[in-house]
């Protein structure tokens, strides 16, 4: 009797886009080297409108989006469980009322592995030193499931064409917002980007600022337009640093429009002559090694991404540590 392929259900939940996108693709490079299906499962995920995955992407994987295997996660990582209880007692309750859920759902699939199981075993350096090239292997995955839908693809298109873009630009990210309030990463000074799109000014003079606080835009354009520079930017970014605890807040639609703008910024960085963001941030990350793995396979690309960039997740932990430059 031929064994049912064992299968992974990834639950996409509360988490920042980029770093759900980039555990979902890591996700995916665990499952393939283990030879098991992974199963996508966006019932709980803060971006989705409607049906989920499909709201911005092509369907690539299959979708689990029944609630028996959907997972929670408690935002307050690190605390005490008592500590949950007293900080946010619904997301307590709804996280154990899902805990109890999936253990009843697992009895019933003993060939099904839930994401929150495989999180860490495919975060870990047993794991990822087992891959012959973790950077293609990667990449691969992130091309495989950032594909976006029509709906999406048209979006990113008319906001461009109402930007005027030209085809080469160098493109800057600065992340602000919570991730420097919770000291997750460390406040670099614009100094420090400024220096590093002056000195690549052969390239182009045009560049694009994307960024979660529209100020740090404004001081940057007015010191690059001043140098010479042409400068870009989306005007529907507003805000003054992305907070994700709010963004949970906002109804659907409005997460809809957010969310399709940190994907046309994405999109935006991904094309570029020349990228500088910062190891620290999940979007720097994602975009270095989506534009290597298309050097892998001979697909055309911008010839000026620097090697510095490829082992961006195989040292991810350490990077972490060091997250003292700007990455360029």
């Amino acid at each position: 009797m031929e064994m049912k392929k064992k299968r992974i259900v990834y639950s996409l939940t509360g988490r920042g886009l980029f770093s759900e996108l980039s555990n979902l693709a890591l996700a995916l490079v665990y499952a393939d080297y283990n030879q098991e299906e992974l199963t996508v499962n966006t019932r709980n995920w803060n971006a989705r409108v409607e049906k989920g995955w499909s709201d911005y992407f092509e369907s690539v994987l299959p979708d689990c989006n029944g609630m028996m295997c959907s997972q929670y996660i408690v935002y307050k990582k690190g605390k005490p469980w008592w500590g949950n209880i007293y900080y946010n007692p619904s997301a307590f309750f709804r996280y154990y009322i899902f805990y109890i859920m999936n253990r009843i759902y697992l009895l019933f699939h003993p060939e099904t592995e839930l994401g929150n199981e495989v999180f860490l075993k495919m975060r870990s350096e047993d794991f990822l030193e087992k891959l012959e090239d973790i950077r293609n292997d990667y990449g691969s995955a992130l091309r495989k499931i950032l594909k976006f839908n029509e709906k999406t693809t048209g979006y990113i298109e008319e906001r461009k064409s109402e930007m005027n873009l030209p085809v080469d630009y160098i493109a800057v990210h600065i992340r602000r917002g919570d991730k420097i309030v919770s000291r997750e990463m460390k406040e670099l000074g614009l100094s420090l980007y400024i220096d590093a799109v002056k000195g690549k000014k052969h390239i182009s003079r045009n560049v694009f600022i994307a960024t979660d606080d529209s100020s740090v835009k404004d001081e940057l354009k007015s010191i690059l337009v001043a140098e010479g520079f042409n400068v870009y930017w989306n005007t529907a970014v507003t805000q003054t640093g992305f907070d994700e605890s709010l963004f949970n807040t906002k109804d659907k639609k409005s997460r809809y429009i957010d969310t399709l703008n940190m994907l046309l910024d994405m999109d935006i960085l991904i094309h570029s002559s020349f990228f500088i963001g910062t190891y620290t941030s999940n979007v720097s990350r994602i975009v270095p090694l989506y534009v290597l793995s298309l050097i892998h396979i001979s697909e055309p690309t911008r010839p000026y991404y620097s090697s510095a960039a490829s082992d961006v997740y195989k040292r991810q932990e350490e990077n972490h540590r060091k997250c003292g430059r700007p990455v360029f």
